[in-house]
Order: C-alpha cells, then sequence, then structure tokens
C-alpha cells in the first residue's frame, strides 16, 4: 500500500489536433528528485539512488517494482496448516485423552488400593483374633501343665519323705536287719510257731471261718520275704494276702511275748502292739483276715524260728 501512495505522477499528454502526438512534458528536475528521496526512503535505499535512475525517462510504475515486491511475502509468525498436532491445544489431542485415562486409571488404582487395604485389614483382624484364641488356649494349657506339674511335685516330696523315712529306718535299725538277721537279733527267745500259736488264740476258730481263712502264712514264707528284703535293701516286707507293708526293721520287743512295730498302709504309716502269746492287736482281737496275718507275720520276724 505504502508503494501505491508513493507512486510518481503520470506524464500528462496535452490535447493536439488528430493526428499529432506531443512528447509528454519533462517534470521539472528538482520534483524528481524530491520524489526520489521520498521512494528512497520508503525502500531503505540511498538518498537519491532510484530517483535518478528512474528520472531517465523510465516510468513511475517500473521504478517502484523493488518497494511494491516486498509486500508480496507471507507474513511471518501465526498458525500453519502444517504445525504439528502434537504442539497443537485442543480438547481432541492425543495428550488430553491420556490425561483423561490416566485420570480414570488414578481413580480405579485408588479404589483398589482401597478396597485391597480393607480386605487386609478384616484378615489381620480375623488373624489377630485366632491368635488371641491361640495364646488363651496355651495359656490354659500351660497352667494346667504347671498344676500337673505342682502335684507330681508334691507326690514325689511325699514318696522322698517315705523313702527317707525308711533309709533313716535302715540306718537306725542296721545291727539285725541283715543278712542272718534270726541269729542277729537281739532277743534270741525263737519260740513262736505260728501253727501251734494260733490254735490257742481263742477267736481264732470262728472268726477264721467265718473269714475263709483255712491257716495263716507259714514261718517259711515270711522268713524267706525278709531274707530277699534285706538282700535288696528294701526297708519292707509285703505281709502275704494284705496291703500292708511291714518295715520290718522297726520291730522291737517289749518283752518275751509282746512287740512294737510299724506299718505302712497306703500313704499312712501306724504304729501297733502286738501280744504274740495271746493274740491280740492293739489290746483287741484281729477284726479281719488281713490283721489276723499282720499279727502273725510280726510275731514271726520278732519270736519265730528261723
Amino acid at each position: 500500500m505504502a508503494g501505491l501512495l508513493c507512486l510518481p505522477a503520470l506524464p500528462v499528454y496535452a490535447a493536439l489536433p488528430s493526428g499529432t502526438v506531443e512528447a509528454p512534458a519533462q517534470a521539472p528536475a528538482a520534483t524528481l528528485e524530491a520524489e526520489g528521496e521520498l521512494i528512497a526512503k520508503k525502500t531503505g535505499g540511498k538518498k537519491g539512488g532510484s530517483a535518478r535512475k528512474s528520472s531517465k525517462g523510465k516510468s513511475g510504475f517500473k521504478s517502484s517494482s523493488s518497494s511494491m515486491s516486498k509486500g508480496s511475502k507471507k507474513p511471518q509468525g501465526g498458525w500453519k496448516k502444517t504445525s504439528n498436532e502434537k504442539n497443537t491445544p485442543s480438547l481432541n489431542s492425543k495428550s488430553s485423552k491420556n490425561n483423561t485415562k490416566n485420570k480414570a486409571s488414578s481413580k480405579n488404582k485408588t479404589s483398589n488400593k482401597t478396597t485391597t487395604a480393607k480386605k487386609n485389614d478384616r484378615r489381620d483382624q480375623k488373624l489377630d483374633k485366632r491368635e488371641k484364641q491361640a495364646d488363651r488356649r496355651d495359656d490354659r494349657l500351660d497352667k494346667r501343665d504347671k498344676n500337673l506339674d505342682k502335684r507330681a511335685d508334691r507326690i514325689d516330696k511325699k514318696w522322698d519323705k517315705r523313702y527317707d523315712r525308711w533309709d533313716d529306718r535302715w540306718d537306725r535299725y542296721p545291727g539285725w536287719a541283715r543278712p542272718g538277721w534270726g541269729y542277729a537279733r537281739p532277743w534270741n527267745y525263737g519260740w513262736y510257731d505260728s501253727g501251734y500259736r494260733s490254735s490257742n488264740w481263742g477267736w481264732y476258730g470262728a472268726s477264721a471261718a467265718a473269714w475263709g481263712l483255712t491257716t495263716l502264712t507259714t514261718a517259711a514264707i515270711i522268713n524267706s520275704a525278709v531274707d530277699n528284703a534285706v538282700s535288696n535293701q528294701t526297708t519292707y516286707v509285703v505281709v502275704p494276702n494284705t496291703d500292708y507293708r511291714l518295715l520290718y526293721g522297726t520291730v522291737e520287743p517289749i518283752n518275751d511275748q509282746s512287740v512294737r512295730f510299724a506299718v505302712e498302709a497306703g500313704s499312712s504309716e501306724t504304729y501297733f502292739d502286738a501280744d504274740c502269746n495271746r493274740g491280740t492287736l492293739n489290746g483287741r482281737n484281729p477284726t479281719s483276715a488281713s490283721e489276723a496275718e499282720l499279727l502273725n507275720a510280726a510275731c514271726q520276724v520278732a519270736f519265730g524260728a528261723v
């Protein structure tokens, strides 16, 4: 547009008679020079350069072609048809779609994580509950085992005390409770005979028949039991046909016919006095076949022939 405004004035042809053409009038030199400077300023050329050339009889349109051509260039910058779609901001772009998908995926992942966390919490709670139940059960079992151990300890201590008493008795009465015990007794009567003496006990006939007792244990059986106990360093002999354990080392004569001794029955220990001549036990007649057998065994150890 600037080139159009600065076009030089066209030469004016004067009207002449028909068939005659007059050359155009030349513009003054000063005017041409001014126009050249003006064009030079517009086109960026040197002062008066193009104006002087155009002043040599050339038309103004031809001389202004250089400035006109500048206006034909395409503007720089702006949006291009060949621009990269990746750099084009649009709601339909791939990056926008990817962002939407990423957001949805992130939301799903968050939801899945929350659900998984809740499941894990419930599972952990169940496991904790089971572990607590197992711990309580183990505690009960441990408590029961401790009680059983305490009970076993009490029983062991009781037996230990019993064995200690037997050992003490063995130590207190070692003089005759050894091999050859019959001859080592400090009393040497040896007059008792179970077969003969028992028949003289007034209560024996009727009571023995009521108890189903035909005869008492013989001296040979009792003496053999004591021999075995001495050899094995056992402090008692089991009285035949009874639950009594006669602590033979405690047998001690009171006089020439009576004796004192200790017996174990169950977990208790009891002392008895026996009169071998009269056939009494603690001053009374025996009340059972077991008491009759106990009386007979004690009298055989104390006064029986060996």
